[in-house]
């Protein structure tokens, strides 16, 4: 599982043309550009901290001190920057998590979210508002989970914001929307608008620059420790005539234990980072997700801030230790984008429907071994003997051999025909009981949300 409060904490800052490495530590708090040049340092600790970058190229730092003091700063990129605060927290009887920033203009928004110790799996979602003259605050609802808040935070081309929340109620998970009119600076009722019938134990999304939002998740399988990513889409987010429906899952047969879950849209592509076993990188080929790439070994969780022309996006993601690219930084055409040297990348590939991923270890060396150095010529002419003596008798049984060999590869296409028409019917019917079970769901929460409310109702506060 992804932890998003630890002791030590990486972010990296993106724009279309450069990039911040924030870096939180038992002492304090670094932000360096991207020529490791440090612009800002806070020398106390920090519980939790986030950033991003704003249109005019400044960076916005939201930061709660172990003190319990909750801060706020925007630095420019030569380091000059000014601070203020926000208040001071109850850390004593309460934890926090999961903190999102947006800047629009002179508009902020922050998010963030809080369980109280005696009900630890009950996390408050928080949102300040700063309209260019004063902070409000507003209580978003609240969601369960044992760990960390499920909830994440989109904002359209229109700076509306949009919350999804992932909540769970014992036998399935539902996700709660809630939408911040960026105009009228108002938010939308709440409503469910998924029923997932597994428990949720991550979920992440992303918007694209034509304001459609993808909403991934991983769901545990029942009586399982494997797991499946399902995967969520609404075509206009700015648009009430726009819901969100189902699509085809990315995976549905994945082996735990589960650590983490990212989605990054790069070039017009969307990318899905699963990590599980071992990093692996989903993308769409040929109109279905396949797993491109994947990385064995240890790494650092790395959080993502992604500011483009229309949208910002935030994202759980990997790090390699000694590295300054986030890992899949080359296919992802990211900004630090360097390679990785000295850690190899392995292929993969499907095989089946469910998402199998398989892993491919590179060749021994040893496999590969000369045979030891012969000292003199007598040694080479019995060597020479013996070979003579094995090649006749192996010629000697060869039309044998070729012909029993010949046998067996006769039949092994038609072995795996019908393996594969088997495997096919199998997938066809699993793949279509499962998706009627999700539509089952879905089509019961519309029809409870339509009968419940009309237009002007959305914006009741």
């Amino acid at each position: 599982m992804p932890s998003y409060t630890s002791p030590s904490q990486s972010c990296l800052l993106l724009n279309e043309s450069t990039s911040y490495l924030l870096e939180i530590h038992s002492d304090g708090l670094t932000l360096s550009s991207s020529d490791s040049q440090p612009l800002f340092e806070l020398k106390e600790s920090i519980l939790l901290a986030q950033g991003t970058l704003d249109d005019a190229q400044q960076i916005h730092l939201a930061y709660i001190k172990a003190s319990g003091d909750f801060c706020y700063s925007v630095i420019l990129p030569t380091g000059h920057h000014q601070t203020m605060s926000l208040g001071k927290l109850d850390i004593r009887t309460q934890r926090f998590d999961r903190l999102l920033l947006f800047p629009a203009g002179k508009v902020i928004h922050i998010f963030y979210a809080s369980s109280h110790y005696g009900l630890p799996d009950v996390w408050r979602i928080t949102h300040l508002f700063w309209n260019g003259q004063t902070w409000k605050s507003a209580l978003l609802g609240e969601v369960v989970h044992p760990r960390y808040p499920l909830y994440h935070v989109l904002m359209d081309s229109r700076s509306n914001l949009h919350v999804l929340m992932m909540t769970f109620l014992g036998s399935r998970s539902v996700l709660l929307t809630s939408m911040f009119n960026g105009t009228f600076y108002l938010w939308s009722k709440r409503q469910e608008v998924l029923t997932i019938p597994r428990e949720v134990v991550d979920m992440t999304a992303v918007i694209t620059p034509q304001d459609e939002g993808h909403l991934f998740w991983a769901a545990k399988q029942p009586a399982s420790d494997r797991f499946e990513i399902g995967h969520g889409i609404q075509g206009k987010l700015n648009d009430f005539k726009s819901t969100w429906r189902i699509d085809t899952p990315p995976a549905t047969n994945l082996e735990g234990p589960w650590r983490g879950l990212g989605a990054i849209e790069s070039q017009g592509i969307l990318n899905l980072l699963v990590n599980i076993n071992q990093a692996v990188l989903f993308q769409v080929q040929e109109r279905s997700w396949k797993p491109v790439l994947a990385h064995p070994g240890d790494f650092f969780s790395l959080h993502i801030a992604q500011k483009a022309e229309r949208t910002t996006n935030y994202t759980h993601w990997l790090g390699i230790a000694g590295q300054e690219a986030p890992l899949f930084a080359q296919e992802l055409s990211l900004v630090r984008a360097a390679s990785l040297n000295g850690t190899p990348q392995v292929s993969v590939h499907q095989a089946n429907s469910q998402s199998t991923v398989a892993n491919i270890s590179p060749l021994d060396a040893s496999h590969h071994a000369f045979p030891e150095t012969v000292e003199n010529k007598a040694d080479l002419q019995n060597i020479g003997r013996d070979n003579s003596l094995q090649v006749a008798s192996h010629e000697k049984n060869l039309p044998q051999n070729l012909e029993y060999l010949s046998e067996k590869v006769n039949s092994i296409p038609e072995v795996l025909e019908l393996l594969k028409e088997l495997k096919t019917k199998n997938d066809q019917t699993l793949n279509t009981l499962r998706q009627l079970e999700t539509q089952v769901h879905h089509i019961q929460t519309q029809r409870e949300v339509a009968a419940k409310k009309g237009f002007w109702q959305r914006w009741l506060t």
